[in-house]
């Protein structure tokens, strides 16, 4: 394969020879092209010789201007000044969220030669409403310019002079950004200026600006400039093709933006009519992409081997994250040419963490816990605190962690400076790896941003806060490449100008490839889009994509494009799948195009290669055995078996638990325990008081539930931790809290006829069966916790379960048979529970009545019907849920136990069955709030 690089070369040792190639200058579109063809150079020469003069475009105006490119803080600073003269009430706090906007734009209006007073005076008041008046017809369009008008337009006003003022600051300190150098550059040659080359040339461009294609003009008419191209025809000569949009003018001698002296070099027909294997496909998730192409190119390496050139060109960028672990088997071929975002590094999390505690007046515990088990302070010593403090009572007054609330920006960056030259200082040097090199990067732009805010002490915390993310984020490390350069992970802009034999192209979405139409500037789009102007705008976007897209399948033999392929719109198919099926495959007759399907199964789906199953050894069997005997068997046991078996391995024979996490707002699950404890402390003071539901009326009730509340949170902040109920989202759950209990008083109070007698309120109840289990019986001990058990008419036993979430009327019910019910794979959880609190409370009351727990004594087994029942808080309408409880219509007592103890024997069963391993759910939606999704690898 003859690349676009290796035939410029040879075009340039052609025409110049070895001995004149110093005296001429190449400009290309990137770094990495000029590497490259310097390469392609190298191969050719014989001897050693003297190489052209290489720039990138933005290189060669800086340096035919006698340019510097000035700091990007520097540059923001100094608008800042300019605006600040024209406006001086502009505020920096709010001048910091859209001055680089304001940069981008003055950018592109020097990179595109607009007249900036022509275009901000077209934006400014008069001449808007002047144009409007004129489209629609008024004749006083003056008297639409209201208050609100006059304050829009104002900033378009001051636009124009902060541009103007910021030009001239730049040109008295010499420096200058981008845009401004191409301008003055269009200027000079313009004016006649001799750039000392004997000819330029300009290698590789595709979509200039208009200062670009300016500078090329001037310097063919000068006849001291060559371009060369690489365009395909497949695109170029369509009419409708977006790929060729600059290109077509630029190829076409007639049209007035001909690009070329002489013979236009080169366009191709490789799209068109060289042989080539592409292959489309379609994969259910973004994870299971890398395995694809990971398995692509194994395949590609084991049939060509490791020496011709492949890239892997990721669409989303954001894939790099999760194939960075699988690629260290191509470490001796492999070249990652893509920058690390420090957005994704330690550093960047650790540098957020700390900004939300500084400065604060006091500092919660909660935060602080979270920064101490940040990975990079391992090294930093913390005060110590007690589980139950929400802030810290003693903090240091000084040091790179707390510091005055009162403390500048300055002050903040010098604590942070210190904070992360301590983390690098106490880092061995064995031990240095790419996060010490993230945090040595982190703190150059913490070193420049300390110089800029002495400059300027206005800088508050806040807005030099933001400053410090846009500047931090910004910044990207560099890998390093092994020797053996072949196998090449870059994004499409990478590209440019280079080729590879194979190549694979993932996350061919609308969304990634081509990218959003997402656009920031100040300048509307309409204004942009006009004749008189032309900025570029998400359409140029589109059509700059199309054509690295197409340029990279020009000469590659194989070529794989995987898209994700599911029902959401933000996965739709990208437009070049499209016009690949239904216009390239029909114009390349060698072209063999094909889709093959690609599945996983339902377990598979996150990560392909992994699969976990447990199977049940007679030493796991043992485990089971002593599980049962010594924490038994427990409604939530038993439906954690049923919903998921490798679950109940995790956490019941493994005794696997996730750590608590500290939070400042209470969740679910703490919402949840806080009622109960209301709940709880209500009905053990009626217990109290002669353990009548009614020696509490409504109201007395309702008065209880504020001192209650304070109460139940003082008792649970041991366990769950201490929250302040009275702010943020805590406070809106404790208005829940009363509007619940407040409720559940008022309806339940004419629920009932009979006189309710409170007997018992959280207490456990529990029994030993023996089990047969092949030839032994096993101890299987049975347990159960009561929220409330009470006796209603002096002959009904209830045995009643709170619940803050809802519960409606078939998680309870039996259907036709209990037995099969309550043996069923998609097991009823809240029946079962029901059921069992009925078991464990019959076997209590068959015991002799002095070795009963001590509130059934005074009960007769076959005096009383036991009806156990749940109270959701979420669904009152239902009062008590509940459900017949028998296994056979009019059954005893004893047939009762019999049934329910085969029950039991069948799930001791299915527990030790060698039939069935622990494997996860194939139900994903049982794994939403799971604690082990990380360990059995299952992404929801």
């Amino acid at each position: 394969m003859q690349t676009f690089l290796g035939k410029t070369a040879d075009h340039l040792f052609h025409t110049y020879g070895m001995e004149e190639l110093k005296d001429i200058a190449v400009v290309m579109p990137s770094q990495r092209g000029i590497l490259y063809l310097k390469k392609e150079l190298a191969i050719r020469g014989d001897r050693p010789f003297l190489s052209p003069s290489f720039f990138t475009i933005e290189e060669f105006a800086l340096q035919m201007t006698d340019s510097v490119l000035e700091d990007p803080i520097d540059l923001l600073m100094e608008a800042y000044a300019c605006f600040k003269e024209v406006d001086s009430k502009v505020d920096f706090d709010r001048f910091v969220t859209w001055g680089q906007m304001m940069l981008k734009d003055f950018d592109t209006l020097d990179l595109y030669l607009v007249d900036p007073s022509a275009l901000f005076s077209f934006l400014s008041e008069a001449k808007s409403i002047e144009r409007w008046g004129q489209e629609y017809g008024q004749d006083h369009a003056d008297e639409w310019i209201t208050a609100n008008t006059q304050a829009y337009f104002k900033l378009y006003d001051s636009l124009l002079e902060v541009y103007i003022r910021l030009k001239s600051r730049l040109e008295s300190k010499g420096t200058t950004y981008r845009g401004l150098a191409y301008r003055k550059l269009v200027e000079l040659l313009e004016a006649g200026k001799s750039l000392g080359f004997k000819q330029i040339y300009f290698v590789g461009f595709n979509a200039l600006s208009k200062s670009e294609e300016t500078i090329i003009r001037l310097l063919l008419r000068e006849n001291v400039a060559q371009t060369l191209w690489d365009a395909d025809e497949y695109y170029a000569k369509s009419k409708h093709h977006r790929a060729g949009n600059w290109l077509k003018t630029y190829a076409n001698p007639a049209d007035p933006a001909y690009l070329s002296r002489g013979p236009f070099h080169w366009m191709g027909r490789d799209l068109l009519e060289k042989p080539k294997e592409v292959e489309i496909v379609g994969l259910a998730n973004p994870s299971a992409q890398i395995f694809v192409a990971l398995e692509q190119i194994r395949a590609w390496q084991s049939e060509h081997g490791d020496l011709e050139q492949v890239a892997l060109v990721l669409g989303d960028e954001s894939l790099l994250d999760s194939l960075l672990p699988y690629l260290g088997e191509f470490k001796d071929r492999l070249n990652i040419t893509m920058g690390y975002s420090l957005k994704k590094s330690q550093v960047f999390s650790l540098m957020e963490m700390w900004w939300s505690m500084v400065p604060l007046e006091k500092y919660p515990v909660s935060l602080v816990k979270a920064l101490k088990e940040h990975p990079l302070m391992n090294s930093v010593k913390l005060p110590a605190w007690k589980e139950t403090d929400l802030y810290l009572s003693q903090v240091p007054s000084g040091g790179t962690i707390f510091i005055s609330s009162s403390s500048t920006f300055e002050d903040c960056l010098k604590a942070l400076i210190r904070l992360l030259t301590d983390i690098l200082y106490k880092t061995d040097k064995d031990d240095w790896d790419s996060e010490s090199q993230a945090i040595l990067q982190a703190l150059t732009v913490l070193d420049k941003l300390e110089e800029i805010a002495q400059a300027n002490p206005f800088i508050s915390v806040k807005s030099g806060q933001a400053l410090c993310k846009q500047m931090v984020q910004q910044q990207k490390m560099t890998f390093e490449g092994a020797e053996k350069r072949s196998l090449h992970v870059m994004g499409l802009l990478e590209t440019r100008t280079l080729d590879f034999d194979r190549v694979i192209v993932l996350s061919l979405n609308e969304g990634s490839l081509p990218g959003t139409r997402k656009r920031e500037s100040l300048i509307p789009v309409d204004i942009a889009n006009m004749a008189a102007f032309s900025l570029p705008t998400f359409t140029q976007a589109d059509a700059v994509t199309s054509y690295h897209f197409y340029r990279l399948l020009q000469r590659p033999k194989e070529v794989m494009l995987v898209y994700v392929q599911n029902d959401s719109s933000s996965a739709e198919v990208s437009r070049f799948i499209r016009q690949i099926r239904y216009d390239w495959a029909k114009k390349n007759p060698h072209l063999n195009l094909r889709e093959p399907a690609v599945k996983f199964s339902s377990d598979e789906v996150s990560n392909p290669e992994i699969t976990l199953r447990i199977e049940k050894t007679p030493e796991l069997i043992a485990e089971i055995k002593d599980v049962l005997a010594r924490r038994g068997l427990s409604p939530s046991s038993v439906a954690m078996f049923a919903s998921c078996s490798l679950k109940y391995y995790f956490s019941q024979i493994v005794n696997l638990q996730q750590e608590k996490q500290r939070d400042d707002e209470m969740g679910a699950d703490v919402f949840g325990t806080w009622v109960h404890k209301v709940l709880e402390l209500l009905d053990k003071q009626m217990i109290a008081s002669g353990g009548y539901e009614d020696g509490l009326n409504v109201a007395q009730k309702k008065a209880l539930i504020e001192p209650l509340l304070a109460k139940a949170m003082e008792e649970i902040k041991e366990r769950e931790g201490n929250f302040e109920v009275e702010k943020g989202f805590n406070y809106v759950l404790q208005e829940v809290a009363k509007t619940l209990l407040g409720t559940y008083f008022d309806q339940s109070s004419a629920w009932y006829e009979e006189r309710i007698q409170l007997l018992a309120v959280e207490e456990e109840v529990n029994t030993v069966l023996s089990i047969p289990v092949g030839t032994e019986m096993w101890p299987i001990k049975m347990k159960g916790r009561i929220d409330r058990l009470d006796l209603k008419g002096g002959s009904v036993l209830r045995i009643v379960d709170y619940k803050t979430g809802k519960v409606v009327k078939k998680d309870v019910d039996a259907g036709d048979s209990l037995a099969e019910t309550l043996r069923d794979e998609e097991l009823k959880a809240k029946l079962f529970q029901l059921w069992m609190y009925k078991f464990l409370v019959t076997k209590e009351l068959q015991k002799a009545p002095s070795e009963r727990k001590e509130f059934l004594q005074g009960l007769e087994v076959d005096r009383i019907s036991i009806e156990p029942g749940i109270i959701s808080f979420r669904n009152f309408d239902e009062k008590v849920l509940s459900s017949p409880l028998e296994f056979t219509e009019g059954e005893s007592v004893s047939d009762f136990i019999q049934e329910s103890e085969k029950l039991v024997q069948y799930w001791v069963k299915s527990l030790v069955s060698t039939d069935q391993a622990f494997e996860k759910t194939v139900n994903i939606d049982q794994c939403t709030y799971c604690d082990f999704t990380a360990i059995c690898h299952r992404n929801v």
